[in-house]
């Protein structure tokens, strides 16, 4: 799930609607409903789903959608906008504990879960012709730049690899979320991410025997 920060878009996300200005309280509300009610259809029904019926579940009319969002594509990009959104913040909030280590180790459960539940949408988006890596934009590139200062921060306080990077441990994460095995197994997941979180963590001194 997590790739490196593409160079490019996809043409028809190149206008997905990004608020300039702070919306009004009830066009905010209308966006959060439409965005909310699209994750749901586009999960149950795919790529396919009518738009109607996105309004109708958003509990909109349909010209209140197309004036947030004009094209489906424009509806795609901007749930994984959301999701991407939340998980910068998350990793901002992470980065500002005293405490580097639990809080770097705290944000990887945090994240593999995140990026387990995006599964659906993101099976939506390939299914839809639309390059998932495009779609990010600089969404993507954010949240990459604060997860490689949360990592940096638990290697400065020693308690993750001095050899790891943030490449490291995106493909690691990514091929985590992408494995049929976790898919509706959060038992098997967390187990997963613990072993993960081991394997960053420094090596300990061999103990010493004492002669006896």
């Amino acid at each position: 799930m997590l790739e490196p920060a593409p160079t490019s878009r996809h043409p028809a996300l190149e206008t997905a609607p990004v608020p300039s200005h702070p919306l009004r309280a009830d066009a905010r509300r209308n966006r959060e409903a439409i965005l909310a009610a699209a994750e749901v259809e586009f999960g149950a029904h795919g790529p396919d789903v009518a738009i109607d019926d996105i309004a109708r579940h958003a509990g909109l009319g349909v010209g209140t959608l197309y004036r947030h969002f004009p094209t489906k594509a424009d509806l795609l990009g901007a749930l994984v906008t959301e999701h991407l959104g939340t998980m910068v913040e998350a990793a901002r909030a992470a980065a500002q504990t005293g405490e580097p280590g639990p809080a770097f180790f705290a944000f990887l459960r945090y994240a593999a879960g995140e990026f387990v539940a995006f599964r659906a949408l993101a099976d939506v988006i390939a299914a839809s012709g639309i390059d998932l890596a495009n779609t990010k934009g600089p969404a993507h590139l954010e949240l990459m730049v604060v997860i490689a200062e949360l990592l940096a921060r638990a290697q400065e306080a020693e308690q993750v690899r001095g050899d790891v990077d943030a490449t490291d441990l995106t493909t690691l994460m990514g091929a985590l979320c992408q494995s049929e095995a976790v898919a509706g197994d959060p038992v098997r997941l967390a187990r997963c991410v613990d072993l993960m979180c081991d394997a960053l963590r420094p090596a300990r001194p061999a103990a010493t025997g004492n002669g006896t």
